[in-house]
């Protein structure tokens, strides 16, 4: 049916979520699926995370009893989704959200712009579930015009952000993110949820999983094995999951990294985040692993840093206060993803452009860690699961054996090296930008409208970050 404009309500009653199915312990299994997969058409009683060509993580998730593939993404906030009145070449061939009986309407516009592409539509409530768990009056966007964006190429109808309140666009007037209402019937001390990507495609992959409120004890047997960090704040509020990096392992040396560039951080800020590919971080430093690796590392001006794809490295990243190393599985290294003949792009690619922090800790690192959030206060847990010597012998069983006459450390810049910008090549594909006039609109709108109903329109600002 045609999607018609909501007409705004003030019933307290729909401004206020209500989560069922408040039990913890629920295993949610995590699929790595083929780009074009068919579009899911009925509900399902867990949820499955998939990889979409080798870089997109993505969720069944229920909008008002209708099912769509939104992507995973810690490194945002927001929940939006494509609605019926989305016509444009973007929203071809992807699953489109309809009104139903538990839509709430505000009558107020929603719009994300992005450094290439945009997202315009309006605010409502409606009811989400994932999984076993169903929150009533979760406020969300309905994007009536997509622009850009490749929604189709990645069979996706929208984002499922997961990140802090500090980096989302709707703001806290209008409603909660979903991770916290997700999380909030809980005790305090249980409001988290944990997760581990998947490896291997398909929905069968027994590493991967996630839980809400629980630690998957198939994975870490030992819930004391989780070492837990703050999230280092370096604004007025916590907006990204963010965290102390101190230094790199290369085969168990240290390479010391540079400063941090972002105002008031106590030391180089990682943010980890589910919605960026690859391990991005400052052009000085990345060039600096390479050149320490001792082989002849290729710069290919469209693929950025590539090294042989049967070489092995074993990269440690040193994080937190307790410093803790965890390894980066040497498969991960050297990423298939981008392969091209006998070179495969590196895990580690450089960006001077990344505004949420000076490294982004993506998939590349992710799926070598159990990872935990915790909401209240916000803390990230995580236990290292790459064992150096399985993985190391894994990846030569797979690769072959180490190429011969690969001694010197040579970084070969390509003639078109000029075509190689850091701040626009390797990207996250969702980035947040503060806008003032969206601090403005929601004064006028908080001032004047009451607690609840204050701020229930939005202009927001990404930047489209692809891969």
């Amino acid at each position: 049916m045609p999607l018609r404009r909501l007409k705004p309500v003030a019933a307290f009653w729909a401004l206020i979520p209500l989560v069922s199915c408040t039990f913890s312990g629920f295993r949610i299994p995590l699929a790595r699926v083929p780009s074009l997969s068919p579009r899911l058409t009925q509900s399902v009683p867990q949820i499955k995370l998939g990889n979409v060509q080798q870089y997109t993580y993505v969720l069944p998730v229920g909008i008002g009893n209708q099912l769509f593939n939104l992507v995973f993404d810690t490194g945002s906030s927001d929940l939006w989704v494509a609605s019926h009145n989305c016509t444009n070449e973007d929203c071809r061939a992807v699953s489109l959200y309809d009104l139903s009986p538990t839509s709430v309407g505000t009558g107020l516009p929603f719009r994300l712009d992005y450094l290439t592409g945009q997202v315009s539509g309006q605010l409502i409530f409606d009811t989400v579930d994932l999984g076993p768990y169903s929150i009533q009056s979760q406020i969300l966007a309905i994007a009536d015009r997509t622009a850009d964006l490749g929604l189709e190429s990645t069979s996706t109808s929208g984002i499922l952000g997961m990140g802090l309140m500090g980096s989302a666009s709707i703001p806290d007037t209008a409603g909660q993110p979903f991770p916290v209402n997700l999380v909030s019937p809980f005790p305090e001390d249980e409001q988290y949820f944990a997760f581990h990507l998947s490896r291997q495609s398909g929905s069968d992959d027994p590493q991967a999983s996630f839980t809400v409120s629980s630690i998957d004890t198939d994975l870490v047997s030992d819930p004391s094995r989780i070492t837990v960090f703050p999230v280092i704040q370096t604004g007025r509020q916590y907006d990204y999951w963010k965290l102390c990096i101190l230094h790199f392992t290369i085969n168990g040396q240290p390479l010391s990294i540079s400063s941090s560039r972002v105002p008031g951080a106590p030391c180089p800020m990682a943010v980890l985040d589910t919605g960026t590919t690859l391990f991005l971080g400052p052009s000085a430093d990345v060039d600096a692993i390479y050149r320490s690796l001792n082989i002849s590392v290729r710069k290919d001006p469209d693929v950025g840093y590539q090294i042989p794809c049967t070489f092995a490295v074993l990269i440690g990243v040193v994080l937190g206060n307790p410093a803790q190393e965890y390894i980066i599985d040497p498969a991960d290294m050297a990423w298939n993803g981008g392969s091209d003949d006998e070179w495969c792009t590196g895990g580690i690619q450089a960006n001077d452009n990344v505004n949420s922090g000076d490294w982004l800790l993506g998939d590349v690192f992710l799926r070598n860690a159990y990872v935990v959030h915790y909401m209240r206060p916000p803390r990230i847990g995580l236990v290292g699961l790459t064992d150096p010597v399985a993985s190391m012998k894994a990846f030569r069983a797979e690769r072959g054996p180490a190429p011969d006459g690969e001694a010197d450390s040579d970084v070969m810049e390509s003639e078109e090296e000029d075509a190689w910008n850091s701040t626009t090549a390797y990207v996250k594909r969702w980035q947040h930008r503060a806008s003032s006039e969206t601090a403005l609109m929601f004064g006028v709108f908080a001032g004047g409208a009451g607690f609840v109903m204050g701020g229930l329109s939005v202009v927001g600002w990404r930047a489209w970050r692809g891969v």
